[in-house]
């Protein structure tokens, strides 16, 4: 199969997007600090059984750059893109910041979801010390990023503390510190006009009314596996995945455990008529 890829005008900007397979649609959202890549061991094996997106965030990868004084939002352009692409519905898969842009998009526009995949979790609104520890620690490499350029900032982002690297496999490592030396860290040198959602997605988990499968790990970074213990408590239909020995970036480490849960949740879905 041949890899379709185009930047697609959204909402003032173009963000880059690949598409590959047949079948119901299914889109993937990557976390911060790196781009599309961080779904390598998802993208083409899903896409033999279903029509995979995978796209880059405005700011991210080769996606355009935010504006200064424009203000826009991460969920706004995951619909924007949906409705440039055609797709009307979709199970969206989420893997930690794209987690937060997915549930934002959902408290918008429920309408574009059959389900969602919750992937080292993160939701707006979510308070705690552990979660300051993390953003923190995201804004460091940015100050490092300033100082010592992309090398440094990749290698500190990796090793951040809550992303428990002691328990991460160096070529893992190697693998995620080499998509992170391509991202631009915009932000740490401009003013981010990007606004949040409101209310905050933990004022409206209850409203949440598609499945969602919540996959976790047992280092997953902390404050992640606080999200995945709020989702599981507040939405009605849930299914909890935690990899064993596995870290955040489980994506990256278990491939295939989680292309297994992911197809068996949404065969499930399938099935269950949502």
């Amino acid at each position: 199969m041949e890899v379709w890829q185009k930047l697609i005008d959204v909402n003032g900007t173009r963000l880059y997007c690949e598409r590959l397979g047949a079948g119901d649609p299914l889109l993937l959202v990557h976390g911060g600090g790196g781009d599309r890549r961080f779904w390598d061991g998802q993208f083409e094996k899903l896409a033999e059984t279903y029509d995979v997106v995978r796209y880059d965030l405005r700011g991210y990868g080769k996606s355009d750059n935010p504006v200064e004084g424009q203000a826009y939002r991460h969920a706004d352009d995951l619909h924007g893109l949906m409705l440039a692409l055609g797709i009307s519905r979709a199970d969206i898969a989420g893997f930690s910041l794209g987690c937060q842009v997915a549930v934002d998009a959902y408290t918008v526009y429920p309408e574009l979801f059959r389900s969602i995949i919750a992937a080292g979790p993160f939701i707006s609104g979510h308070t705690s010390p552990a979660t300051d520890a993390l953003f923190d620690a995201y804004i460091e490499c940015g100050e490092i990023f300033r100082r010592d350029g992309a090398r440094a900032a990749a290698d500190a982002f990796v090793n951040i503390p809550a992303y428990n690297p002691a328990h991460m496999d160096l070529q893992v490592k190697t693998e995620i510190s080499g998509i992170c030396r391509d991202y631009r860290w915009w932000w740490a040198n401009h003013a981010d006009p990007m606004q949040n959602v409101q209310p905050v997605a933990t004022e409206l988990l209850t409203n949440i009314q598609v499945p969602i499968l919540i996959v976790t790990a047992e280092y997953d970074a902390p404050a992640c596996r606080e999200v995945a213990d709020l989702l599981e408590q507040h939405v009605k239909v849930t299914k909890r995945v935690d990899f064993a020995g596995a870290t955040h970036f489980m994506l990256t480490e278990k491939p295939a455990d989680f292309n297994r849960a992911l197809t068996q949740f949404i065969s499930d879905v399938d099935r269950s008529g949502h």
